[in-house]
């Protein structure tokens, strides 16, 4: 037996279902501003081994994670018309952390097993004595390398568009109802090295969760935090397939979640791709192009951008998805409808042939195909313009009749934004009924 891959399969599961801190000192008390724990080179089989970790928030009470709530909704109140009656509630100050540690990259065509390499991530410790419980927090799309939870800015320095969308309002949520949060970045994102997001891949998005899950542990002990052993799992958007991705690896290592939460979450990811290119959405052919760059990343699925893009997007897709353009930028470059961007010939085969390779490897991603054993709550808005309505009630049938214990939350009128500002604050309910 490998030795070597054999402690990279266990270390993040003993580091994650044996971490439980008795002393009390408080977490805000222990750890230095910026502190590098260890040498900063990943190395095969180092997996969930924490480098680096520096504190980028400090808010002291609950009306200080209520000022940085509110400061990121007036930021972004015109564009999503939020209402003035939102739900959100806050009891408890909080810090934050970025993380960087070691997480496997894919498998590449070419090479015989992943990479190890540098990830990064946000852990955010509120200001609470007692034990905790854990919110693995998996976020939606992100096209900009800054657009990060580890970026604690709403509008800020990392570069002239530097903000972090999700980040700032999903930690002050969680980690300001006590849940120690816990974030990553993703492959691609923050301050991987990956050129490119690994977009929709179930077991990347799983593994960087864990290992930043086995970091955070050392960090958390020397803060001397309690935890009370639950964790739980939430996710919006692209985070939604991350959540299940994510309990599905978790329960498979025989690791306990307690509850998984999901907004718009996205499971059968062929299913939406094909939604994609009819949708009428401004976003909807961003997310089509994204996967099918990410997927030929991965996995090759055709042999060149000219041979899957009209001339007029084969010129530019590539540096449209360099993790470095702004959101709004790169769908202004890709009109709706997706089809419409592609190769009459490729499209073709994409309606006519199931076991064409782009198809396959969507359906090889598909996390509503198993059986979860902790419980699943499903958010999801009627009148949602990017993850159909429709759509995820077909896999929380799949997921119900294959076992799986779910219950679904409808929203009416909310769009995708608004439905995850909605959901975060009834999520918390619900796992402190499973407390």
């Amino acid at each position: 037996m490998n030795t070597q891959h054999r402690r990279l399969k266990l270390a993040p599961i003993c580091l994650i279902a044996g971490a439980l801190v008795v002393t009390a000192v408080p977490a805000w008390s222990s750890v230095p501003e910026d502190a590098a724990l260890s040498r900063g080179v990943c190395q095969q089989g180092d997996r969930g081994r924490l480098i680096r970790v520096q504190k980028v928030g400090s808010y002291p009470t609950a009306a200080d994670a209520r000022a940085r709530f509110d400061e990121w909704v007036a930021f972004y109140r015109d564009f999503f018309q939020f209402p003035a009656d939102l739900p959100e509630t806050f009891e408890y100050g909080f810090d934050s952390y970025k993380v960087t540690y070691c997480t496997d990259d894919v498998v590449l065509p070419g090479q015989l097993f992943a990479r190890t390499t540098i990830a990064t991530g946000m852990v955010a410790v509120p200001r609470r004595s007692g034990p905790l419980s854990t919110v693995a927090y998996v976020h939606g799309t992100s096209v900009s390398f800054y657009d990060a939870p580890s970026n604690p800015n709403i509008v800020g320095a990392l570069s002239s568009r530097g903000e972090s969308f999700e980040g700032p309002p999903s930690s002050a949520v969680f980690a300001g109802n006590g849940f120690i949060y816990v974030a990553p970045d993703d492959l691609g994102l923050g301050d991987s090295t990956v050129p490119r997001h690994r977009y929709f891949h179930a077991k990347t998005e799983a593994s960087a969760a864990i290992d930043l899950l086995a970091a955070a542990q050392p960090m958390l002990a020397a803060m001397r935090v309690r935890q009370d052993g639950k964790l739980f799992v939430f996710g919006w958007s692209q985070g939604g397939h991350a959540a299940l991705a994510l309990q599905r690896e978790l329960e498979r290592m025989r690791v306990r979640v307690t509850g998984t939460g999901v907004v718009g979450g996205v499971f059968d990811v062929e299913r939406w791709f094909f939604t994609s290119l009819t949708s009428a959405t401004l976003t909807r052919p961003l997310y089509a192009t994204y996967l099918l760059l990410a997927f030929d990343d991965i996995y090759d699925v055709y042999a060149s951008a000219d041979d899957v893009f009209l001339p007029l997007y084969a010129s530019i897709v590539e540096d449209l998805f360099d993790m470095r353009h702004f959101f709004d930028d790169v769908a202004a470059a890709l009109p709706p409808p997706g089809w419409k961007i592609l190769t009459p010939s490729y499209l073709a085969r994409l309606a006519t042939n199931p076991n064409e390779p782009m198809r396959e490897r969507l359906r090889e991603n598909a996390v509503d195909r198993w059986s979860p054993w902790a419980p699943v709550r499903v958010y999801h808005s009627r009148d949602d313009e990017e993850v159909p309505y429709d759509d995820a009630l077909v896999s929380v049938d799949r997921l119900r009749r294959s076992g799986a214990t779910i219950t679904v939350r409808s929203f009416s009128g909310l769009d995708h934004a608004n439905s995850w500002i909605q959901a975060m604050p009834r999520a918390i309910q619900w796992f402190r009924t499973l407390q």
